[in-house]
């Protein structure tokens, strides 16, 4: 079985990976931090919280600990979260061209706040390039794909309209979300997040549906 610390020591010296050093965001989930030191710190959040500590129901950790134990080609469903985690902002390196006029893909509005549209996707799809070489099976590095591009299902854009909704009606919806990684969309963005100011109203949700077992019952789609 790989060493999820080795290959996150392998991520790290990427020269892609390095090129997130020069990417600064000012912005109310980023304090003047480089993106990179943002992904090392929420890798290391995701070490700790993957340990299931900040679940307190004892079926639902029972769970959460089976599922993010399970065997995937080589690591588990818990190791590929972790590389999620570090690697989930790689798309803010990116430039994009309009005509012959190339632009970073950062835009600073005019109060200097620091906004990065479209990275999710974009960056998803240079994920190939960044892992190519770290000995990850194809199928890991598409799950991380999926949920690089899908890890703004759940932030506090989502939770905040449905404050009123009864918790079975939040978990039935997160279920339906995310193209089936709904776990390991909601981990990544509760690790991302953790410390931000504006996500402490949403971090205890989070919480919240993870301490409830019916978050871990599988969910298949068919056609009658």
């Amino acid at each position: 079985m790989q060493n999820v610390d080795s290959l996150a020591e392998q991520i790290k010296n990427n020269p892609l990976f390095l090129e997130l050093k020069g990417v600064i965001e000012n912005n109310a989930y980023h304090d003047n931090e480089s993106d990179y030191d943002h992904l090392i710190k929420t890798y290391e959040i995701a070490k700790e919280q993957i340990k299931g500590n900040f679940i307190k129901n004892p079926q639902a950790k029972k769970l959460f600990l089976e599922f993010t134990n399970t065997p995937l080609d080589g690591l588990t469903n818990g190791d590929v979260m972790l590389l999620t985690a570090l690697v989930h902002d790689i798309g803010k390196i990116l430039y994009y061209k309009e005509g012959k006029i190339g632009k970073p893909l950062r835009h600073v509005t005019k109060t200097g706040h620091v906004n990065m549209p479209g990275h999710e996707y974009w960056g998803s799809t240079i994920i190939p390039e960044l892992l190519k070489n770290t000995g990850l099976s194809e199928k890991i590095i598409e799950r991380i794909v999926t949920v690089v591009r899908l890890h703004d299902t759940f932030g506090a854009r989502y939770f905040n309209p449905l404050s009123n909704w009864p918790l079975e009606e939040i978990i039935d919806d997160i279920k339906a979300r995310a193209e089936g990684l709904y776990k390991e969309a909601l981990f990544n963005v509760y690790c991302d997040c953790f410390s931000a100011k504006p996500f402490m109203q949403t971090r205890p949700k989070i919480e919240e549906v993870f301490n409830q077992p019916s978050l871990y019952t599988p969910r298949e789609y068919f056609i009658k």
